[in-house]
């Protein structure tokens, strides 16, 4: 019966890596919208609580190369493992935690594990697909994020509204707990080190050539979110708008972004997927332009088609660039992975950070432009990606 269930779960090896990306994505978004209630019980502001995501998304960026180079090792598998394993110890340290001291080394703990997770299930589900269709995979994979940005942090939210934000850094823990062995049956067959060829394999590759697809990486976050992390600031400050309208604006470019990252990846596959990460920064200079246009007008439901345009042109790149990586890359595949992943993280705070000094002197206009150059950087800088494997 044993071996019939990890049959079945190593056919299975999709959902289950959607799954487990779902919750690692749950696990970050859910900690936002929990920070007014975190403050009120420790008696702090909202504001200053924000290290608890900045600390998670630090660690992440820093350990995710680290923890892949110590998976070509000792396997992609048993890293995954031990990442889900220490996620869960993580949430219910989270869940314990009395002070701000404690809530900050639970939430780095969270990012050191998250790293041991997703660029390892990004490498196995790039070892698993073969290259036609690797995009496509990839993006299903990645909609877990999306989802849980969507879905997660909301429904987490509403059932904390009821039981505290702390029975659901519990119940986190507990789904980890229990996706644990169904991911050791799951990847049974990936858990082995490094061989003695895959190694020489490795020290052939030239991995410095992997900046071209680091740097793009961090022109397409650093675009992106410098626009979606200003947003609802802008569009209650220069808008006006109710909670209710900035809702269907921020719904709009969430089911734009769910949209994009799954057809994207399908049609990276069918033109090829540097080809499809040229044609995405090019469709992000375009719609940038268009929200640029239609920005100064305040129309709620322009902007709303227009940002759900953005949404659906852009988020087709992460799967496209992993795929163009993964098809470079073979023996240092979790390396780059974990590269690419930590250079998401980068661009999101650098876009974060410009964006934010830019809206305080410019109004989101001047936001919009740097994003609109950033895409264009990131055109530029593709033209050197040619999806042909390094030596």
């Amino acid at each position: 019966m044993l071996s019939t269930l990890a049959t079945t779960m190593r056919r299975s090896w999709l959902l289950v890596g959607w799954i487990t990306i779902f919750l690692v994505g749950t696990d970050l978004f859910v900690v936002s919208p929990f920070l007014p209630s975190m403050a009120q019980e420790l008696h702090r502001s909202a504001s200053s609580l924000t290290i608890l995501i900045s600390i998670f998304s630090i660690v992440y960026a820093i350990a995710c190369p680290i923890q892949a180079y110590i998976a070509e090792r000792f396997g992609v598998g048993n890293v995954l493992l031990v990442g889900i394993l220490l996620l869960g110890l993580a949430n219910l340290y989270t869940a314990m935690a009395d002070d701000l001291f404690n809530l900050i080394l639970s939430r780095g703990l969270a990012g050191l594990a998250a790293a041991s997770i997703s660029p390892m299930i990004y490498a196995l589900t790039a070892n698993r697909t073969r290259t036609e269709e690797r995009a496509g995979k990839l993006a299903l994979i990645n909609s877990g994020l999306i989802i849980a940005l969507i879905l997660g942090a909301p429904l987490g939210l509403l059932l904390g509204a009821y039981s505290g934000w702390r029975l659901i850094f519990v119940l986190l823990a507990l789904a980890f707990l229990l996706v644990w062995p169904i991911n050791k049956l799951t990847w049974r067959d990936d858990t082995a080190g490094a061989t003695k060829r895959h190694a020489q394999d490795a020290s052939e590759e030239n991995l410095s050539a992997a900046w071209r697809f680091l740097v793009c990486m961090i022109c397409w976050s650093s675009s992106v979110y410098a626009t979606y992390t200003l947003l609802s600031s802008a569009i209650s400050t220069e808008f006006h708008a109710s909670v209710e309208n900035l809702a269907v604006v921020l719904t709009s470019y969430g089911v734009g972004a769910a949209l994009g990252g799954i057809l994207g990846g399908k049609l990276a596959d069918r033109i090829g997927t540097s080809s499809m990460v040229k044609l995405i920064f090019v469709l992000m200079v375009g719609t940038l332009s268009l929200v640029i246009v239609i920005y100064p007008s305040h129309s709620l439901p322009g902007l709303s088609f227009t940002l759900f345009l953005l949404a659906l042109a852009a988020y087709g790149f992460f799967p496209a660039l992993q795929a163009c990586a993964a098809q470079v890359f073979v023996a240092r595949r979790p390396t780059v992975m974990g590269l690419l992943s930590s250079c998401l993280y980068i661009g999101i705070a650098l876009g974060s950070f410009v964006g934010g000094a830019l809206f305080i002197a410019g109004g989101m206009m001047t936001v919009l432009w740097f994003s609109t150059a950033m895409a264009a950087l990131g055109l530029v800088l593709s033209l050197l990606i040619d999806g042909k494997r390094q030596a």
